[in-house]
């Protein structure tokens, strides 16, 4: 199997997105670690992938926790032996109301703008930083950051904080370039699930992780 032993962290691993990547890595022969907040639905995954004969965890993690993720992260490496793959699948901003496209611009709170991309600008960096710190002693590992292409014409919070997600992942591959780790970006459509969860996979398989 492409991933035979390679222990991969998924934030939102009880998503429809997140269950279905879970899943398609643990049948490449990963180790998944499923980190989020529904214990209930994590444990689906994790039911589903232990019943196909693969190996996965969860543990109920708050992404915009630093101190949270890095304690779990660092769990799973001594754990595990190793952090190969982390990916964030965690819709940006999905506890704040996005901007309605219906309401105009001069009735849109700062707040309604603003929280969905400075959630997803920590919540990603906080992942990442998490698992560099693991990689980059390790000399390898892969960081996978969706791309939401989308380019409404309205105003919308969740396009913004992909556009801010994309440029913070082009800075991380600048950053890490040469320690090993490489950091990818993939094409995701919330639409497609399962779709999005293939091109993770083979983003993942494209060389040593």
């Amino acid at each position: 199997m492409l991933l035979d032993g390679a222990n991969a962290v998924i934030y939102g691993g009880g998503g429809v997105l997140g269950g279905r990547l879970a899943l398609a890595l643990a049948r490449e022969g990963a180790r998944v670690h499923l980190a989020g907040r529904s214990r209930e639905r994590m444990g689906v995954v994790v039911d589903a992938i232990r019943e196909d004969g693969g190996y996965a965890e969860a543990a109920v993690i708050d992404v915009l926790d630093e101190v949270d993720v890095d304690e779990y992260v660092d769990v799973v490496a001594a754990c595990s032996g190793s952090i190969d793959i982390s990916v964030d699948v965690i819709v940006p901003g999905a506890r704040a109301a996005s901007v309605d496209a219906r309401r105009r611009l001069d009735r849109t709170e700062v707040a309604d703008l603003e929280r969905p991309v400075l959630d997803a600008l920590r919540a990603h960096f906080i992942t990442a930083r998490a698992a560099a710190r693991h990689m980059v002693c390790q000399h390898s590992g892969l960081i996978l950051v969706p791309r939401c292409d989308t380019a409404p014409a309205h105003l919308d919070a969740l396009s913004l904080a992909s556009a801010v997600i994309d440029r913070l992942a082009a800075q991380l591959a600048t950053e890490l370039a040469s320690t090993g780790v490489r950091v990818a970006t993939v094409a995701a459509d919330l639409g497609s699930p399962d779709d999005t969860a293939s091109r993770l996979v083979a983003a993942a398989s494209d060389g040593d992780t």
